[in-house]
């Protein structure tokens, strides 16, 4: 008789295999947007249900609407190529229950679960228990515990509230067990790369390479990423002699690099697109260097690690002027259990409404900025509510909560509709169809080759699509540098009551954090500019780096610079 079995092929590239292979108590990837960073969670999981059957690993994420659209669509999707199913009541078939009791029959975990409803269950008894920092952050003691998104989460909070849950059943899987697991209370942490200082507590493991071999990772790392750069710009160019010696270095670099465990059983692994490069091609690494702006290129899909800049243009607090994973927890929720769980509807949950930053019954306000290479726009709303602190306010609120760009390649329309088509298909279900456009002074130029100026273009796609646009623009072309340097500093420095306070989504806004924090400051005579000569120096910064600054200055001084000019009437000598 012929044996029936189950066979799938599974293809891994270069850092998952690293990552799977190097076995460490601790792990830590910081991987770029295209890395696969979704397959790792899922051979986590895996991995610990086989070798700590009966056992619980907690799933740490800021929100229960983060966990159901990010991280897990994702992991169940590799779990799924693993063969794993989700149980049929019909059949009483199947490998898994999601937020509910599992079925009569199937084992339950050591540690006692009394609710389900953040727990997904497997057949052999092992748990995935959703911890969230909005929520339930305290479970039962754990196994092991993975964090994916991790820049996203409160280490502080973490540190108080999951990594004491990590200490379960150390009779059954850890050191005084007869069959120890060497990853047995250990920790997963995956993350693209930090971009504020509060975010480098991920690269801080990092510093064993050179304690322990005197390897200087992060300067050889972005060393190897400009490299890259000029070997992108090589195959554009069709310059196949020049891109094979500069490929034949960076494979060079890399293996100066190559990860390894630390004394301490740490794993610290950083990885970008040309680790996956074999799944994804070279010309989908060239079509996203041809859409995005340089510095998110280099940032998300190289890799590279940002230095921390002096003298910067924005004083902000991460603390204070951030906030992150503003999800729309009841609404993802519900919609979760109307479509029974199923992750990829859940994955494509992308819009408005799982966004609680983003009130359905006020109009929205945005601010494009007509860049020579992109087009840059940001989306706010005014509120009387401080989501960084979580409490209501008693003055106005400027909430940056989205951001949108494309590149532009020549000049034609193509791009301002695209940009357009951006926002109109995020906030399709947003019911108060009503924008208030702070214009960019330099968009209302007649193009050689249109009719309309960027502008004219821009708010006619809008209207075509059912939204009313005010259009409000501040007096002259370009407000000075030093006016709104000051501005800025002093809405940010919360000093004055007239003046509203700045809260940025820094989930939604993240390449506007990282143009805001790379921006410097410069003085002149007494007086304060952005230093943008880093634009023309590839070795320093990208080129359209303060281009998302820029929105966000526009619409701060289109809005409250008439405030500014008022204040500084006030303090006129007076006459003797």
């Amino acid at each position: 008789m012929k044996e029936e079995y189950w066979k799938e092929k599974l293809c891994v590239n270069r850092i998952q295999y690293a990552y799977m292979v190097l076995q460490a108590r601790t792990k830590y990837a910081i991987m770029s947007r295209g890395t696969g960073k979704s397959f790792i969670v899922g051979a986590e999981v895996d991995e610990n249900i086989r070798l700590m059957p009966r056992g619980i690993t907690t799933i740490a994420q800021a929100t229960i609407g983060q966990a159901l659209t990010k991280t897990l669509p994702s992991t169940f999707k590799m779990l799924d190529m693993l063969g794993y199913k989700p149980y049929d009541y019909t059949t009483h078939s199947g490998d898994y229950v999601v937020c509910r009791t599992p079925p009569e029959g199937w084992y339950r975990p050591y540690e006692r679960i009394m609710q389900y409803d953040h727990v997904i269950s497997f057949s052999n008894g092992h748990c995935l228990y959703i911890l969230t920092q909005e929520g339930n952050s305290r479970g039962p003691n754990a196994d092991f515990n993975i964090t994916d998104e991790a820049l996203t989460i409160n280490k502080t909070k973490f540190d108080q509230e999951v990594a004491p849950t990590n200490k379960g059943n150390e009779f059954i899987f850890g050191k005084r067990s007869s069959h120890p697991v060497l990853k047995h209370h250990g920790n997963c942490f995956l993350s693209s790369m930090p971009y504020t200082s509060e975010q480098n507590w991920l690269l801080d493991p990092a510093e064993y390479y050179e304690r322990e071999r005197g390897i200087p990772l992060f300067a050889k790392w972005n060393k190897m990423v400009n490299i890259q750069m000029s070997m992108i710009e090589a195959a554009i160019a069709h310059d196949n002699h020049l891109f094979a010696d500069l490929w034949n270095e960076c494979v060079r670099m890399r293996k100066e690099i190559t990860p390894f465990v630390s004394r301490d059983q740490t794993l610290f692994i950083l990885g970008s697109v040309f680790d996956n490069i074999e799944n994804l091609g070279m010309q989908y690494i060239i079509n996203q260097y041809k859409v995005m702006d340089k510095l998110s290129f280099m940032v998300e899909i190289l890799n590279m690690r940002l230095d921390t800049i002096d003298h910067c243009y924005y004083k902000l607090d991460p603390e204070h002027h951030q906030y992150s994973n503003a999800f729309n927890d009841s609404f993802i929720r519900g919609m979760a259990e109307d479509v029974s769980f199923d992750w990829e509807q859940l994955r494509n949950i992308q819009d408005s409404r799982a966004d609680l930053d983003c009130d359905p019954s006020q109009p929205l306000e945005i601010c494009p900025d007509w860049g020579s290479r992109a087009s840059f726009l940001t989306v706010y709303q005014e509120r009387r509510y401080d989501f960084a602190l979580r409490k209501a306010s008693d003055r106005p609120v400027e909430c940056l909560i989205n951001e949108f760009f494309v590149r532009r390649d020549d000049e034609t329309d193509t791009e301002i509709n695209a940009l357009a088509d951006r926002f109109i298909a995020y906030y399709h279900h947003h019911p108060t169809k009503r924008v208030t456009m702070d214009r960019d002074r330099y968009g209302d130029a007649r193009r050689a080759n249109s009719r309309k100026s960027y502008n004219e273009l821009f708010v006619d796609r809008l209207q075509k699509f059912g939204w009313q646009v005010r259009q409000r623009v501040h007096t002259g072309m370009e407000p000075p540098q030093h006016d709104k340097y000051l501005l800025m500093t002093l809405i940010l420095t919360e000093t004055d009551e007239r003046f509203p306070q700045l809260r940025i989504n820094a989930t939604r806004c993240r390449h506007t954090l990282i143009s805001m924090n790379n921006t410097r400051v410069v003085e002149s005579n007494g007086r304060f500019e952005k230093d943008k000569s880093s634009e023309r120096r590839k070795s320093v910064a990208p080129e359209e780096a303060t281009h998302f600054g820029d929105t966000v200055d526009k619409h701060i001084w289109t809005k409250y610079g008439e405030r500014l000019r008022k204040l500084h009437a006030s303090f006129a000598p007076a006459r003797v």
